[in-house]
């Protein structure tokens, strides 16, 4: 992609999710997996297409609402009932419950949709004939993409706007999640989707006389966004159908007439510690940063950036929260040491040194040396500099790094493993993990 000729923000936005993330997705051995149709899979589908919508009356389903208010509410709610829109894969399902509620209701407009990099959420910008905001919607999917089924269940769409509500009340840079519904009454198998906005309520850009994220010359992204936004990946991922033009990274790093090492340092990794820091301490919340939640911000210059977050669905850290003094009911679900039975030093290591470490900062610093001459060393030192600067300290973090077994396991379960790899994307850990005994430490994933 030519930044030049790509088109406009959401045009940009799109083509990015769907075509920049060639060689992103091959740090594990499930990574790249998508069990979807050709129809609707992000690179070899179609530019858009329909997703069926169904009237639910509020005697058959549940309609939520997060803290935020939003425009978005009106096209999904209105009187007694709400619109639920289900992929078409879903639908195919040969098991769906409320499939016979389904069949019984009224339709609702075809929502036209463009898939993002995930699959199963979608940017929506019709509903039938109407043109409508655009937004994101995040679907029930219950077969598998990458490692888990992508079942979207009434606890964790619960755990979405309470996460949502945390982050929006700290601060922190994001894409808000402001309502969801859901089909059925059973509290673990009623199942729906998301909302969610396109642009962040707050935060702060990185101009080009900053010395560091929110320096004086920062602007209010909630206010005045930059112009564009793609995921992580897209800066450093191949062009799938046009594999000879160069990396975004490369395009944008040309354009600030910046030094590369610098640019890369200040406007993508330490912000990207920051926010993982900020989140950790001001929340308990363990943001998963890796190349696909993670979001760049940029203007035509690339003088003016940002880096936002998307996905609310993370852990929860009941004993941070407690030591904040923050004494909210917690979620129902993605709770450390209630529903997740392992050290929450691990979790904090899978979050922060393998998604965010390996999978996003690793490929980004290997696609910056080998097009931009720019040492992993320095990109690795400006992420311990932000980190100590940003009181990473405070967070528990284990000697080595921990991720995921390379086995699939009964749906919904994970474990962890210690790779004995010392981390490269922080400093030494100043706390070291506790252990608990071998039973527990299986996992379930929400």
């Amino acid at each position: 992609m030519i930044l030049e000729t790509a088109g406009d923000r959401l045009q940009v936005w799109q083509y990015a999710e769907r075509y920049l993330g060639v060689g992103t997705r091959d740090y594990s051995a499930f990574s790249d997996y998508l069990d979807i149709r050709d129809a609707y899979h992000p690179q070899r589908g179609h530019a858009r297409f329909a997703v069926s919508t169904f009237w639910i009356p509020d005697a058959f389903g549940h309609f939520f609402r997060g803290g935020e208010k939003s425009d978005l509410i009106g096209l999904y709610r209105e009187d007694d009932r709400f619109l639920l829109p289900v992929h078409p894969e879903t639908l195919d399902c040969d098991v769906l419950p409320g499939r016979d509620i389904l069949q019984k209701v009224e339709r609702g407009p075809d929502a036209w949709v463009v898939p993002s990099a995930n699959a199963r959420t979608v940017f929506v910008d019709r509903l039938g004939d109407r043109e409508v905001p655009a937004h994101f919607l995040k679907l029930h999917y219950p077969k598998r993409l990458s490692r888990f089924t992508r079942r979207l269940r009434r606890p964790i769409l619960n755990l979405h706007l309470w996460v949502a509500d945390e982050l929006g009340k700290a601060g922190v840079p994001m894409l808000p999640e402001v309502a969801a519904g859901v089909l059925g009454d059973d509290p673990q198998e009623a199942w729906g989707f998301l909302i969610r906005e396109t642009d962040p309520r707050a935060g702060t850009a990185v101009g080009p006389a900053d010395p560091a994220p929110g320096g004086a010359d920062s602007a209010d992204i909630g206010v005045r966004p930059p112009e564009y936004t793609v995921p992580l990946f897209a800066l450093y991922g191949g062009d799938f159908t046009r594999p000879d033009d160069p990396t975004l990274l490369e395009q944008l790093v040309d354009r600030s007439v910046e030094d590369p090492g610098r640019w890369i340092g200040r406007r993508v990794i330490a912000p990207m510690v920051r926010l993982w820091v900020q989140a950790a301490r001001t929340t308990g919340c363990t943001l998963e940063l890796h190349g696909q939640n993670t979001l760049f911000s940029f203007d035509a210059h690339a003088r003016r950036t940002a880096v936002v977050y998307r996905d609310c669905a993370v852990y929860v850290d009941p004993h941070a929260r407690r030591d904040l003094g923050l004494r909210r009911e917690l979620p129902p679900v993605n709770v450390l040491s209630r529903d997740i039975r392992m050290p929450r030093e691990r979790v904090y290591s899978l979050t922060y040194d393998s998604f965010m470490g390996h999978h996003a900062l690793h490929r980004l610093a290997e696609v910056a040396r080998d097009t931009l001459g720019v040492d992993p060393r320095r990109l690795q030192q400006a992420a311990a500099e932000a980190f100590t600067r940003y009181g990473g300290a405070a967070v528990p973090l284990p000697d080595t790094v921990f991720y995921y077994d390379d086995q699939l396991h009964s749906p919904g379960e994970w474990r962890l493993v210690d790779t004995g790899v010392p981390p490269t994307w922080r400093p030494a850990a100043t706390r070291a993990a506790t252990d608990v005994p071998a039973a527990r430490r299986v996992a379930r994933r929400a």
